[in-house]
């Protein structure tokens, strides 16, 4: 090979960061503009050497179980380490070493996606304790309801007490206020044993802003692009090749050295990447070959508005390989024409036939002109599954993201929260809860972060208000950096007591018992079709026989003429003479 065909090195997650070799630890830090690297210990101090790839190497003895240390850069003030793996004192103190357990013997449940049924979940607002141990404690709950599969939010290292985590600014750090990385462990291991598959959220479409010390290290980030959350991450410019690398493995870390069973990656089309290759696409690749010989498959589920289907196509077709994405536009179209709600985004929306739409194809908008965008969105392309697309009633956006982070059972009832809720479930996609819908819980979801500096607060607080601004329907909000903020959004268990909940969450249960029975998700697409307020969709030759799904989308009752052979699930409707009424926001599962 000549002298100028050289490959970059082969970064892997076990040389980023710490890793200890016996009685050393051995430190590795990207930082290709520095001149001197130290790394400090206590009274230790060890000087780092560099490659011509820009990446230092340092040894350390490792004389006690606990390694705290930081890095000084050409003998300025030492600073965390990117790659950090615990954060114990929060993002501004020392970085911790941790040891791993062999990763080799870490167990996994590999996620078949079309008998999924997905619970997303945030740790500091699930239960009581807001940590890790806390989830455990509540599995029981969520195997008794049906689901297989648990998606946290993200747990990557913000500042402060709360967050809803998607201001992390250390990737490879789990978040110090929800527990150690044992704890984790612990978590995931007690979700196997259960047969839980368990996901996490990631986000490698920016980093949050305190506490972030990536600059520092090197050209962590494009000058090419931004993002709505800041700037753009590198992947496409000069340095480029190790931070691609950096990400890459850090999803890889997860779903090795913690045992993850999928990721799902926020919010997608915000990574812009001009490479021959699209960093999604040497991801999805880099994580397959990764697994390849060891029976795990990891799934990897992208979040995107741009209803854009070669995210979920294969690399083969020119796609990027993930294996799902979310489907806004199956939310979106039913809850607005159940709530009539036609403001923001959702003045795209409100016809019954998009329902119909949705529920047939999953994207509504793939090449029609959208009027909130002034733009044509999406691509009609109808290669891909049903089991690709992730739909829902309520997810941390929908109720987060509104000015009074309000569930739906708060603005529009339970009945109407409910009939969406059944259309969710019972759709030929694959279904998310959000946590505390089962509960038909009104506890809000409020926007929330906790930070020490009172001008970024401020700065959050204004921001949040303005984003809202267009809105005519905006009551008294709660600033995200009120305590009452993150105390609000905890979920209330204690409605566990009440028959009216007891009634909501049996609902749930059976509508997640008939879905697994009648083996949704598998391929089988109904006949749907829509008549005045009811929508059918006729699900034939399912295990269970045929099946016909009837939602009424609106708050005045409609009837069936003929008397349902056999009902299986009924809301609101019952038997009307020699047919059946379906009332307002009603549900009826029949079975032929």
């Amino acid at each position: 090979m000549s002298s100028w065909q050289r490959d970059f090195p082969e970064i892997t997650y076990r040389n980023i960061g710490p890793s200890i070799a016996g009685s050393e630890v051995v430190f590795r830090t990207w930082a290709p503009f520095a001149r001197k690297l130290e790394i400090l210990s206590g009274h230790h101090r060890t000087e780092a050497s560099k490659n011509d790839f820009g990446m230092w190497q340092g040894y350390m003895i490792r004389a006690d179980d606990i390694l705290d240390y930081k890095i000084s850069i050409d003998g300025c003030a030492a600073l965390p380490d990117p790659a950090s793996r615990f954060q114990p004192e929060g993002v501004f103190g020392p970085s911790r070493v941790i040891q791993f357990p062999d990763h080799t013997s870490r167990s996994f449940v590999n996620i078949h996606m079309p008998s999924t049924v997905i619970y997303e979940l945030h740790t500091g607002t699930f239960s009581s304790q807001g940590t890790f141990s806390g989830i455990g404690e509540r599995l029981d709950h969520l195997a008794d309801l049906g689901i297989n599969a648990i998606e946290i939010m993200p747990i990557s290292q913000f500042e402060g007490r709360w967050n809803w985590g998607y201001d992390g600014v250390f990737p490879y750090a789990v978040q110090n206020t929800y527990g150690t990385p044992d704890d984790l462990l612990e978590l995931i291991e007690k979700a196997h044993s259960m047969n839980f598959s368990v996901i996490l959220d990631v986000v490698y479409n920016h980093l949050g802003p305190r506490g972030n010390i990536f600059s520092s290290f090197g050209p962590f980030f494009s000058k090419k692009y931004m993002t709505p959350w800041g700037q753009s991450l590198n992947f496409d410019g000069e340095w480029s090749d190790y931070v691609r690398a950096f990400f890459i493995q850090n999803a890889i870390f997860w779903l090795d050295a913690y045992g993850f069973d999928g990721l799902r990656l926020d919010a997608i089309h915000g990574i812009v990447d001009n490479s021959p290759a699209h960093f999604l696409e040497e991801l999805t690749r880099t994580v397959k070959k990764h697994f390849q010989d060891t029976g795990k498959r990891p799934v990897i589920i992208g979040e995107s508005d741009l209803n854009n289907p070669r995210v979920i196509q294969d690399i083969d077709m020119g796609g990027y390989g993930l294996d799902a994405q979310w489907c806004d536009d199956f939310h979106h179209s039913f809850h607005s024409v159940v709530t009539g709600e036609k403001q923001g985004y959702y003045s795209d929306y409100g016809e019954p036939e998009q329902a119909v739409e949705t529920f047939r194809h999953g994207f509504v908008y793939s090449g029609v002109y959208s009027r909130f965008l002034h733009r044509t969105r999406g691509y009609r392309d109808m290669r891909y599954r049903n089991d690709q697309l992730v739909v829902f009633a309520q997810d941390h956006d929908q109720v987060g993201n509104r000015p009074g982070s309000e569930r739906p059972t708060s603005y529009a009832g339970l009945d109407a929260s409910m009939v969406i809720a059944a259309a969710a479930i019972l759709s030929p996609y694959i279904p998310m809860l959000f946590m505390g819908e089962e509960l038909g819980t009104k506890s809000p979801f409020w926007f929330f972060i906790d930070t020490s500096d009172s001008s970024f607060a401020s700065a959050v607080d204004k921001g949040r208000r303005e984003e809202f601004s267009y809105l005519d329907w905006v009551g008294d909000c709660i600033a995200p950096s009120d305590p009452r903020a993150y105390m609000e959004s905890r979920i209330a268990w204690d409605e566990l007591d009440s028959d009216s909940t007891k009634k909501v969450l049996g609902e749930y249960r059976d509508l997640i018992s008939i879905r697994k029975r009648m083996n949704l998700g598998s391929g089988i697409r109904p006949m749907v079709k829509i008549e005045g307020n009811l929508l059918t969709a006729k699900y034939s030759g399912t295990p269970i026989g045929d099946i016909q799904c009837i939602f009424n989308l609106s708050d005045k009752p409609a009837g069936i003429s003929e008397l349902p052979a056999r009902i299986l699930f009924s809301r609101n409707s019952r038997k009307l003479g020699d047919g059946y009424l379906i009332e307002s926001h009603g549900v009826a599962i029949i079975q032929k």
